[in-house]
């Protein structure tokens, strides 16, 4: 998988260079964020499915919109029926769903058939999984789970990484402390090579900055389970069929856990891991928790620690005075107006 990450972060840098030689003091204003969302978009097309970006972009589109539409329904979920009324959102997000639901069965299809023909596949997630579901049943009987599973790949992987480095570019880009010592770090492991599994394993500075970047921004702001028998907690008795709305975004920034300082962004506070940071108790789950956490994790982490080792050793960056600092929820949590940045190359 690094060498596919290394691919398509050095195709980003090659592009901000480019941007920036061109003026005399080799520094740009950029938006980074569409720039981080192709990125990551072209490691999951490379690394979980082995496929052409350049055929694939048209679809990480359609599942960006699809989330946005997502999060307008929800707003009217209170209201009975509310999915089935003729509006214009709902029969957008209809049209949407057929188109993905389209792409991704025709994608399945070729590939169970180059797998039953016996052609030779390359070693992704994607056969991982056909093959699996192949073995176990002699042909693709469930369809549904299985589209469900790639269209979660497909947007999860791409969504989460995005989010997690653009919001680690603009708080570094405030905190120009913090991001000089990742910078130190990031030289003094890997000097001028390209990152490998062993030195970013040895990373603590860029994990430290990780963490309290999730704990900020977490992906998701809430997560729901549904209790599915009556269940005791603590003093409360849960009826079965009840849904539980587990807040992320307020667990994450609660004083009680996290002191006075909770709304303040200093890495420190994971110094000595997340358990120490959170006295052994649930208040940091960016990536879910228990039996069904997020099975992304350490493939976003390890995207994002080593794309972002690579833009340290290249260039600086702050944030340029048009940006507005308005976080917003359309599925995941994004910057509402992007993230304009001054990128300076390093010397």
């Amino acid at each position: 998988m690094i060498p596919a990450f290394q691919v398509s972060c050095d195709e980003i840098l090659s592009e901000w260079k480019n941007l920036a030689f061109a003026k005399d003091d080799r520094s740009c204003v950029l938006d980074v964020f569409p720039f981080l969302e192709s990125l990551t978009s072209k490691v999951v097309s490379r690394t979980l499915f082995a496929t052409d970006y350049s055929k694939d972009k048209s679809l990480y589109l359609i599942l960006k919109e699809m989330a946005y539409l997502a999060n307008q329904t929800t707003r009217m979920a209170d209201l009975p029926g509310a999915k089935y009324l003729p509006t214009e959102t709902n029969r957008r997000a209809k049209q949407i769903m057929s188109e993905v639901r389209k792409r991704l069965t025709m994608l399945i299809k070729e590939r169970a058939k180059e797998i039953l023909a016996g052609q030779t596949v390359e070693d992704n997630f994607f056969h991982v999984l056909l093959n699996s579901e192949l073995a176990e049943a002699h042909g693709i009987k469930n369809m549904t789970d299985l589209f469900g599973q790639v269209k979660l790949f497909y947007f999860a992987g791409y969504e989460s990484t995005a989010n997690l480095l653009v919001w680690t570019m603009i708080l570094l880009g405030i905190h120009q402390d913090w991001q000089e010592r990742a910078r130190q770090e990031a030289f003094q492991v890997f000097g001028d090579r390209k990152p490998d599994y062993e030195g970013l394993s040895q990373l603590k500075v860029i994990p430290m900055i990780l963490n309290e970047v999730l704990r900020l921004y977490p992906p998701v702001v809430e997560l729901s389970r549904l209790v599915e028998e009556e269940t005791k907690l603590g003093e409360y008795t849960i009826p079965a069929d009840t849904l539980l709305m587990l807040p992320i975004v307020i667990l994450h920034r609660d004083p009680e856990y996290w002191g006075e300082d909770a709304n303040e962004f200093k890495p420190d506070r994971f110094a000595d891991g997340v358990l120490k940071a959170t006295n052994g108790r649930p208040a940091f789950f960016p990536f879910g928790w228990g039996p069904r956490i997020c099975i992304g994790q350490n493939y976003s982490l390890l995207e994002a620690k080593l794309v972002l080792s690579n833009i340290l050793r290249t260039f600086s960056f702050e944030l340029s005075p048009t940006y507005t600092h308005a976080p917003y929820v359309v599925f995941t949590v994004q910057p509402q107006h992007g993230a304009p940045l001054i990128l300076r190359k390093l010397k």
